[in-house]
């Protein structure tokens, strides 16, 4: 039961953090800042992991 538990928040946190990155690429891109999706999510992967 606790793995389903655990599996489900992992897959939330992964959500939020897909999310997070989106929007901050997105906003990069609308003030004209190079940016990556991809290096975005892993700065709040580690941001998550570091709190």
């Amino acid at each position: 039961m606790s793995d389903i538990i655990d599996d489900a928040t992992k897959k939330m946190k992964n959500s939020q953090q897909d999310f997070n990155a989106k929007a901050e690429t997105t906003a990069d891109h609308a003030e004209g800042k190079p940016s990556s999706e991809t290096l975005n999510k892993a700065k709040n992967k580690i941001k998550d992991a570091l709190t």
